[in-house]
């Protein structure tokens, strides 16, 4: 399941990005009002978005975004502000920032914004998992992982049916029963 951090010193803030996206995405939301507890929550659990405002005291967004980058983890990092100059945009697209939004935001900018960073986040873990999969060696541990692979996305388009997977992938029934999704078939 992805997950979104939300980090903003202003109460008030946190409340409405959490009532935003709680009741608008599917995605669950963890807030902190505290920047220094960021890098303790890095550490234990993992996010794909962080939302979070760029003046803050202890630590600010751009020390989170820094932080992130350095560590070479994954999450995109979304910068809000109620303080949006020239200056602080550039530095921030210059650090990788996913995007750069200024207060007051409407809510609609802030849903698109989160969707299109969860898109993106959805096509790097394919796409890795891609790499990961062409990589394979020897070629039957390749074969094996694609079937693998081909199978669970099958059956996230059938909903498990494995009628309607044998139906629209031309594979035996067998094949479908053996290694689709109910039989445990995995990422290989």
């Amino acid at each position: 399941m992805q997950r979104i951090l939300a980090v903003d010193d202003e109460v008030h803030m946190l409340r409405l990005l959490e009532r935003i996206i709680s009741e608008k995405t599917p995605y669950p939301i963890v807030t902190t009002n505290n920047p220094l507890e960021v890098p303790k929550l890095l550490e234990k659990e993992g996010f794909d978005l962080i939302l979070t405002d760029l003046k803050m005291p202890g630590l600010d967004g751009m020390d989170i975004l820094r932080s992130v980058k350095e560590q070479g983890r994954s999450e995109e990092i979304i910068m809000l502000t109620a303080f949006g100059s020239l200056d602080t945009a550039i530095e921030a697209l210059s650090n990788d920032v996913f995007d750069y939004i200024t207060k007051p935001f409407k809510k609609e900018q802030i849903l698109f914004t989160v969707n299109k960073g969860m898109r993106w986040q959805r096509l790097k873990r394919e796409a890795a998992a891609t790499d990961e999969l062409f990589g394979r060696e020897p070629y039957a541990e390749a074969e094996k992982a694609f079937q693998a692979e081909y199978l669970r996305r099958l059956g996230e388009r059938c909903d498990g049916d494995p009628e309607k997977m044998a139906q629209r992938s031309g594979l035996p029934d067998a094949l479908v029963a053996e290694r689709g999704p109910g039989a445990g078939a995995g990422r290989g």
